[in-house]
Order: structure tokens, then C-alpha cells, then sequence
């Protein structure tokens, strides 16, 4: 009777801890997909030279734990507010060179590691930082300046080319989660070939990151700040 009810107590003892086991893997690994759009503006003298713009963003995460690992991608294309980056004179005085187009196009690249600090319920808040690559294309038109028969001075385009800078520098953002929907699916994860638990959600993402260009004439330095605003899905194993 006692070693029955021995053998009773300690299934007892085994089944909670396999469960509690189980609670703690339930939320181990968690890997999903995000896209949306923001806008970024700039700060300090890269304003003189940079407007912000709107952009397309997308990117990926690794949740495990409290821990985040994300890269993202962003495409924009702000406006130049001076057509004469490099100062550019020619022999009269006036502008050598002007952009080409009215817009550059700029394209960004991150990696960041963040830390979970907040969750409850269906919001969770994550901080987190890393590098950023960005790239600016844009288009420059080296011009002369001649007068006509008014005496009015005009312009002539002479030659045209192409210029891409680009720049790693750093770039610090927080994650604000909503969760919206999930449910619990006999699709294997694709990792371990358990169950898994799909999730989707809205994001977002206040961040700033470092902008100096020392290319131009003269160099320009301030920030980007911007925010984002993105549809989640997650896939969640449940017992990894």
C-alpha cells in the first residue's frame, strides 16, 4: 500500500515538473516575419542638406526567451534641400553641379539585439540596438553657365553620373508588440517537428540612428529619427 502510494506521489512529482518543463519551453523560440511602412526625418546640419521621407520596411526576428535578435530592411526616398552637395563653382560663381533629381534613394539595413523589459497580456515592450548600413543614390549633373542674347544667365547640362554612398554607423530602436490573433496548429515547427502555435500582431517601432556624411561640402552630421508601423506573424514552437 505505501509503495503504491509512493509510486502514486512521485508520478505526481514527475508529471508537474514534465509540465512545468513544458510551460518553459513553450515560450523558448520564437521566429517571425514583419512588414509595414514609416517615415524618418533628420536632424542637426544633415537637415540642411536631407528631408525625410516615408518608407517601406521588412524584416525578420529570433525571439528566444526575453532575448531578440532582428534585421530589417528600409527603402525611402527623401528630397535634397541643397542641389549642391559637394559646392560645386565653376568659373562664374554659380553652381557646377546640382542633383540630378529632385529625390535620392535610400536604402537601410539593420541588425540589432534587443532584451524583452515588459510583458502583459498581449503587449510586450523590447529595446534593443546594433549597426546600421545605409545606402544614398542619387544622380549629379555638372552644368555650365552662359548668357543669352537678353543677357540672362542660363544653364547647360554637360555631363551626367551616377554617385552611391554608403555608411555603417549605429542605430538604437524599441519594439512595441500588440498581439492580435493566435491559435495553435498541427503544423510541425520546422526545427524540432513539434507543434506550433501561430501568432499575428502590429508593431511599433520608434528608432534612431547616426548620420554623418563626410562627403559633402561641407560635411553634414545629425540623425535619423523615425517610426514604423507593421503587420507581424510569428511562428512559436512549443516544445523546443
Amino acid at each position: 500500500m505505501k509503495k503504491s502510494i509512493l509510486a502514486v506521489l512521485l508520478g505526481a512529482v514527475v508529471a508537474l515538473c514534465a509540465s512545468a518543463q513544458d510551460k518553459s519551453d513553450e515560450s523558448a523560440l520564437v521566429l517571425g516575419i514583419q512588414g509595414g511602412v514609416g517615415y524618418a526625418a533628420t536632424t542637426g546640419s544633415l537637415h540642411n542638406t536631407l528631408k525625410g521621407c516615408a518608407q517601406f520596411t521588412a524584416g525578420i526576428t529570433a525571439d528566444y526567451k526575453r532575448f531578440r535578435l532582428k534585421a530589417d530592411f528600409d527603402y525611402g526616398q527623401p528630397g535634397f534641400k541643397n542641389e549642391n552637395p559637394y559646392n560645386i563653382k565653376e568659373e562664374h560663381g554659380f553652381d557646377g553641379q546640382i542633383v540630378g533629381n529632385n529625390n535620392a534613394t535610400r536604402t537601410g539595413l539593420s541588425v540589432q539585439l534587443g532584451y524583452k523589459v515588459f510583458s502583459s497580456g498581449r503587449i510586450s515592450v523590447t529595446p534593443a540596438a546594433g549597426v546600421y548600413y545605409t545606402r544614398l543614390s542619387y544622380t549629379l549633373n555638372d552644368i555650365k553657365w552662359k548668357q543669352d542674347e537678353n543677357e540672362v544667365w542660363l544653364f547647360n547640362i554637360t555631363d551626367s553620373h551616377d554617385k552611391h554612398l554608403g555608411k555603417t554607423t549605429w542605430i538604437a530602436s524599441v519594439d512595441v508588440d500588440f498581439k492580435l490573433y493566435e491559435r495553435n496548429t498541427l503544423e510541425p515547427f520546422f526545427l524540432n517537428q513539434r507543434y506550433s502555435r501561430l501568432s499575428t500582431g502590429l508593431r511599433v517601432t520608434p528608432w534612431l540612428a547616426g548620420g554623418k556624411i563626410t562627403e559633402f561640402d561641407p560635411s553634414v552630421n545629425g540623425l535619423y529619427v523615425g517610426a514604423t508601423v507593421r503587420i507581424t506573424g510569428a511562428m512559436q514552437s512549443l516544445g523546443f
